[in-house]
């Protein structure tokens, strides 16, 4: 009969771990261990030097770009739209902090869509919108490298990268400081 499961099926369901039994036995839930005893799975340590290695390339990338001197000093540059795009970013990060700090540890709340729907489509809003204005205002400086500078180099290569081997108080922090000196920067 179609959508059963035979007892071999349920029998091998059953002697899987749980994604919280694998956090608790050394290695977090996007499979980089906590300790260095855990080193000894090669797979482990691939994924980790992966990031690190895209996090290089892409700092190498913004430095080939010339992206923080044409960003901060750059005439072609669309400064209107770029302040657009940093305002919704600091209102992302609070956003971001609001959540997985304040309600995640401060007050024990399960941080996942269903306890936070409006917050999830807020941050969605935000991402957006910071992303477009970005687009729009690079494109006079970058034109089709703006796609390349912002989704591939900054999203992927580096926010994505240190959101995934960075525990969650210190991408807060590091973000609100790097927020700050950029800030202090650009104006």
């Amino acid at each position: 009969m179609k959508g059963t499961v035979d007892e071999e099926q349920q029998s091998s369901l059953r002697q899987r771990p749980s994604r919280r039994q694998s956090v608790q036995e050394g290695a977090t839930s996007d499979g980089i261990p906590q300790s260095s005893e855990s080193f000894d799975d090669p797979k482990a340590l691939h994924n980790l030097l992966y990031r690190y290695v895209v996090i290089a390339a892409s700092i190498y990338g913004l430095y080939e770009l010339e992206f923080f001197p044409r960003v901060l000093y750059g005439s072609k540059v669309d400064h209107g739209w770029f302040k657009v795009g940093l305002a919704c970013s600091v209102a992302l990060l609070a956003m971001k902090a609001y959540v997985e700090m304040f309600q995640g540890k401060a007050k024990k709340k399960r941080v996942d869509y269903d306890n936070f729907r409006n917050e999830t489509h807020a941050i969605l809003a935000l991402l957006l919108i910071a992303s477009f204005s970005f687009h729009i205002s690079l494109w006079p400086q970058y034109h089709l490298r703006t796609f390349l500078l912002v989704d591939v180099i900054i999203g992927y290569g580096l926010l994505l990268q240190i959101c995934l081997i960075t525990p969650t108080w210190l991408q807060n922090f590091a973000s609100a400081v790097l927020m700050t000196w950029f800030l202090q920067s650009y104006v």
